[in-house]
């Protein structure tokens, strides 16, 4: 039965899905509960990001270019990428309407990252999920590409552990 999951899984990474939900064969659904009976699998690395800047939209875009993101580590927001591709127009619209009253002069960086154009800097209350291809070795994401807000997690839970996944 295992290889018979494990296929289905080969599958479903060809296929583009997000990923298959594995469960214990004994184990029972339990509405609203977390268990370690029912493991989600994803086919690609996903990973929250605390929206920290913006920068000026390029090109027929509108609202903004790239959105620089963040994770804790303790009480220092650290600089782990930027992403600019995965928006469609009602996205742009939305995530720069809720960006504008945050807008503020100081970079929530201690050190300010390096962007790809002028960054706008907002305060870090946002989060958004991406998926990506990897890290660096510096700990910045590959190719970061949005998904979506996660407007269900606060931006102090979004936390850079260190592990060997550059997170």
């Amino acid at each position: 039965m295992a290889r018979d999951g494990v296929l289905y899984f080969r599958v479903v990474r060809e296929q583009g899905l997000e990923g298959i939900v594995a469960k214990h064969a004994r184990s029972t659904y339990q509405p609203g509960k977390r268990s370690r009976q029912w493991l989600k699998v994803k086919s690609r690395l996903t990973r929250e990001g605390v929206i920290a800047g913006f920068t000026a939209p390029r090109g027929g875009r509108r609202h903004f270019g790239t959105l620089v993101l963040g994770a804790f580590r303790g009480d220092e927001l650290v600089y782990i990428g930027h992403s600019g591709g995965g928006f469609g127009a009602k996205d742009l619209q939305d995530i720069g309407e809720k960006l504008a009253p945050l807008i503020q002069a100081a970079c929530p960086f201690e050190a300010e990252p390096e962007t790809n154009a002028p960054a706008t800097w907002v305060r870090p209350e946002l989060v958004c999920e991406v998926a990506f291809q990897g890290w660096t070795e510096d700990g910045i994401m590959r190719q970061p590409v949005f998904l979506r807000l996660r407007e269900d997690k606060a931006a102090r839970e979004v936390v850079r552990d260190g592990g060997d996944d550059g997170a």
